[in-house]
């Protein structure tokens, strides 16, 4: 076992995982460090997570000669986050990922000249926030997201590209020119990063955090988080992360909003109804969380902007009848109801 592989943050994911089933470990992400995990002890790796494990190979494999044609087509300061910048971190670099984020100086002109290089855009739904349409490379199968600024929580003012290229480090992935962001910063962006879609969706995303954050000063991270406006945010995943991974207290969302992760399992739709009304409470101040009730309300009670009062209707009821169904069948339920109720 390599030394990586030993690290006391890794042997307490491998015990968090071996509680979950297949399904439980792929919904948090984490079925490429599971295989890699179980390999190196001598144990049977499941095909499934044996599968993300070849997933996560190849990933890493194309980014590399990706950031190399990226970097040569355009000017200015590129700083990559997330994706293979984290990966490298993880036990033989098993961490999946489809695409690569570069934080960019002018992220409208790397655009530009990505597309006139023939990258094309991605034919998927996307809301315009903190980056731009993402593209793909004609060759290399993976994403590229440029943005104009970390992605942040909504409601809040992420902090200035100048900024973090100020602190910006030599990227571990070896591309002349593509920098990354400081340790201190990068924990702290993808904490933000992952609160910006579901808050303490998935283990990786805690595992992410954790993973940068080693070797990190605690006090320096809490000031960092606490300048950036985001130290409810920080608090929160900073103590999950000590419960799961350094035997410490039991938070109170693990208790309730995010008990799917000390077991390992997918968010349920009850999980998912309790997220969207408590988590506020441990993103925001006092007065804030309880003004986030009011759109939490709404969005429980009002139909969708592309849905009848019907299927509302409709999905309600399931969702009183089957609460503790995972998130992704429900989705597909949802749909399913959507498609019959619009051709009839």
């Amino acid at each position: 076992m390599s030394a990586a592989d030993g690290h006391p943050l890794w042997r307490a994911v491998d015990e968090l995982l071996d509680r979950g089933t297949v399904p439980g470990i792929r919904a948090n992400k984490l079925g490429a460090l599971a295989a890699r995990l179980r390999r190196r002890a001598g144990r049977p790796v499941p095909p499934a997570l044996a599968e993300d494990e070849r997933g996560a190979a190849v990933a890493v494999t194309m980014a590399r000669p990706l950031l190399e044609h990226v970097r040569s087509l355009c000017d200015g300061p590129l700083v990559l986050v997330k994706g293979p910048e984290v990966a490298r971190l993880y036990p033989g670099s098993a961490r999946v990922f489809v695409d690569v984020d570069l934080l960019a100086a002018d992220a409208h002109a790397a655009q530009r000249a990505l597309l006139a290089a023939g990258y094309f855009e991605v034919d998927e739904p996307f809301v315009l926030r903190q980056h731009l349409r993402p593209l793909k490379s004609p060759t290399l199968g993976l994403k590229v997201e440029l943005h104009t600024v970390p992605n942040w929580p909504p409601g809040r003012t992420p902090p200035p590209v100048q900024e973090i290229l100020d602190r910006s480090v030599p990227s571990g992935i070896g591309v002349n020119g593509i920098v990354a962001p400081d340790p201190l910063h990068h924990a702290v962006i993808l904490a933000a990063h992952a609160w910006s879609h579901e808050p303490l969706q998935t283990l990786r995303d805690l595992v992410d955090v954790a993973a940068m954050a080693r070797g990190c000063s605690e006090a320096e991270l809490a000031r960092t988080a606490d300048a950036w406006d985001l130290s409810r945010v920080w608090r929160t995943t900073w103590a999950a992360i000590a419960a799961l991974f350094e035997r410490g207290p039991t938070t109170m969302p693990l208790r309730t909003w995010a008990r799917h992760l000390p077991s390992v399992r997918e968010r349920t739709l009850l999980g998912n109804h309790l997220t969207r009304w408590l988590h506020g409470f441990w993103e925001l101040p006092p007065h804030a969380a309880a003004g986030h009730l009011g759109a939490a309300f709404r969005m429980t009670v009002l139909p969708a902007p592309d849905e009848s009062w019907g299927e509302k209707l409709a999905r309600t009821g399931h969702s009183f009848r089957h609460p503790g169904e995972p998130m992704s069948s429900h989705s597909i339920w949802s749909e399913e109801l959507h498609r019959r109720r619009t051709r009839s």
